[in-house]
């Protein structure tokens, strides 16, 4: 027997007993360590620099693949096939059309050798994903498939690409109400410029500026198995602490200069504001069944509405924190949900788990 064969069950063993500290340990690695290369990189080749960047931000989708392929690496039948090229296929067509009209020309970087193949890298690795949405490994398979689970209520749809745009205007209409102020808009383009913006900046900010890299990760892989053991409240205080600090390079980074303030006081002010979403994001993914589309389109309307279509507002801040003890109270976030509620997908545990994420005995 090789050293290999001998040592995977060892390893899956560990990793099953701490899955969730496994996952966040995972992810940090990769995330961080890429982020490091990009501001290695910023100065001598900031348009490879970028691209690290877009790469670092899949590191909780890529770090909850390879441990739910681990966890589960049973072979199984090829599901729909040409279901699987299809839709792979068509996310590989938006990526290489956005990467073309959009993304930097690889050839103007100073080591064009570099950027070509991170231009590779960021061309391929969303269709990959969507790939392995029909993987053999049941793990994999498990973890991805409601990435194509498009067939829901419309109403789901409603609320993922509407709900932040509605808390972002009822934080400006306290503003108004109390008399205070209103910021600029954010947007100045003509009218007729404004929908084929609206368009490229949804599908840009979901392929690359977040949803598709992180949701399996902090959805799909870490939120079940705290479900599992602790209540949905409390397991979104955990990961949106966890989900802050994975933030804390880009802070260094002055990614979000202008909106949070610098330093350590911006990284404090994004863990407590993460709260409120993190709230927000349990609660859908909990009512969708664990749709992790539902959940992206959700996170990627977040990001397109906050700072880019509508003012961040002190009002925002507030509509937020309305919402949330309005969910919390409505969906009585503070019980521990049934066990016919979001099960773990590679695991099928009987029993719940521990907080590292691994089963009790």
């Amino acid at each position: 027997m090789s050293a290999t064969a001998s040592t995977a069950p060892q390893l899956r063993s560990l990793v099953q007993r701490h899955a969730v500290l496994a996952f966040f340990g995972l992810t940090f690695a990769l995330s961080w360590s890429i982020w490091g290369l990009q501001s290695l990189l910023a100065d001598a080749d900031p348009i490879s620099a970028g691209w690290l960047g877009i790469i670092a931000a899949y590191g909780p989708t890529l770090a909850a693949i390879a441990l739910a392929g681990l966890l589960a690496p049973e072979q199984q039948a090829l599901a729909s096939p040409r279901r699987q090229r299809w839709l792979a296929g068509a996310v590989l067509a938006g990526t290489v059309w956005l990467n073309i009209t959009v993304v930097s020309n690889p050839f103007e970087s100073t080591r064009p050798a570099v950027a070509v193949l991170l231009w590779l890298v960021i061309t391929l690795l969303p269709a990959w994903i969507v790939w392995n949405v029909f993987s053999r490994r049941r793990g994999v398979r498990d973890l991805l498939r409601t990435l194509a689970a498009w067939r829901v209520p419309p109403i789901w749809y409603g609320v993922a690409l509407l709900l932040p745009v509605i808390i972002s205007l009822l934080g400006l209409a306290l503003l108004a109400l109390l008399g205070q102020p209103l910021p600029p808009w954010p947007r100045t383009e003509p009218v007729r410029e404004l929908l084929p913006l609206l368009v490229t900046t949804f599908v840009a900010t979901l392929l690359y500026g977040g949803p598709l890299g992180e949701e399996a990760g902090w959805r799909g892989f870490a939120l079940p198995r705290l479900q599992a053991r602790y209540s949905p409240l409390v397991a979104s205080l955990l990961l949106s602490v966890v989900w802050g600090l994975w933030h804390v390079p880009l802070h260094l980074q002055g990614v979000y200069h202008g909106i949070f303030p610098d330093g350590l006081p911006g990284i404090l002010l994004r863990i407590v504001i993460t709260i409120p979403t993190t709230v927000l994001f349990t609660w859908f993914f909990n009512r969708t069944k664990g749709n992790l589309w539902l959940v992206v389109l959700l996170h990627t309307a977040v990001n397109n509405t906050a700072g880019f279509w509508l003012p961040v507002t002190v009002g925002v801040y507030a509509a937020m924190f309305i919402m949330t003890v309005t969910l919390i109270i409505t969906d009585r976030m503070w019980r521990l949900r049934p066990s016919e509620g979001v099960t773990l997908p590679a695991e099928r545990q009987a029993e719940g788990v521990n907080f590292s994420g691994g089963e009790t005995r």
